[in-house]
């Protein structure tokens, strides 16, 4: 009877390991990488580049903000890890004010769903779905915004930008922190956090033609890659956990203050790009 009883435990135990392992979803269309076409303008193209940083990323949506308060158009949008995820829904047609309002109305257990087993303490489906639901299910190429999104690859540690397919898929691998989220299986391959590779990947901005970018860095050690942007934004943030929401309100205001300061130069960086493409548009 007592081996009756474990033998039962201990099947059990392997199914419920088959089941809590990376899972793909048919149901959705694979995010994919493909060829980057760079836009093409009359006017200078601006892209907003949002790094990595956990629950920083809330100053994000103050930078936001601002930009919208100085009249600044962003025309390509691009994020990574908890970037992603507000960078997908701006780049949806959420304008600054219902970025807030989402923000300030999210309760944890719509964008965290812990687990007991498995390969992290964290699924990721919470996440994938709410994105999936606030943006209706629409594709990256259906977005308002041409957005693309940075994850890594698990096994060799190899960047990929996802400019195609599902927009809460792509999302979840890129902000997949390992260790805590579960690695997410797109395609046959497995992709954990778009930071590992890339923290602000303004280079991505730069190959889908944007003339000028305004890239935020959230994260705590800082990242070299905001210095290839033409203006950097480094919030000053509450120092919180990357899972820790109770300071959301300190972090959208920190992204508004260093937003505005930055405004300025971003004015500056927009009329200097316009000036260069003048004597371009006199010559045809």
């Amino acid at each position: 009877m007592i081996k009756t009883a474990l033998t039962s435990i201990l099947a059990a135990l392997l199914l419920a390991g088959c089941a809590l392992t990376p899972r793909e979803y048919p149901e959705l269309a694979p995010p994919r990488a493909e060829t980057i076409e760079p836009l093409r303008a009359e006017r200078p193209l601006v892209a907003l580049v949002l790094g990595a940083g956990g629950s920083r990323g809330f100053a994000h949506i103050g930078v936001i903000k601002a930009l919208k308060e100085a009249g600044v158009r962003v025309d390509i949008v691009v994020g990574s890890s908890a970037g992603a995820v507000v960078a997908a829904l701006y780049a949806g047609g959420n304008d600054a004010a219902q970025l807030e309002k989402l923000a300030l109305e999210v309760a944890d257990r719509d964008l965290i769903d812990p687990t007991l087993f498995g390969p992290g303490r964290v699924q990721g489906e919470a996440l994938q779905n709410y994105v999936n639901r606030v943006l209706g299910n629409r594709s990256i190429e259906q977005l308002a915004r041409p957005f693309a999104v940075v994850a890594t690859t698990r096994a060799d540690k190899q960047m990929t930008v996802f400019n195609r397919g599902n927009v809460g898929l792509a999302v979840r691998a890129s902000a997949s922190i390992p260790d805590l989220f579960w690695p997410v299986l797109i395609a046959g391959t497995e992709y954990v956090d778009g930071g590992l590779t890339s923290r602000v990947p303004v280079a991505v901005a730069r190959r889908m033609g944007a003339d000028v970018v305004i890239a935020v860095d959230v994260s705590w050690r800082g990242s070299s890659e905001v210095e290839q942007a033409d203006v950097a934004i480094r919030p000053a943030t509450p120092r919180t956990r990357s899972l820790d929401f109770s300071a959301k309100l300190e972090s959208i205001a920190a992204g508004e203050a260093a937003g505005r300061a930055a405004v300025p130069s971003i004015l500056a960086r927009i009329a200097d790009a316009e000036r260069a493409r003048m004597p371009v548009l006199a010559a045809r």
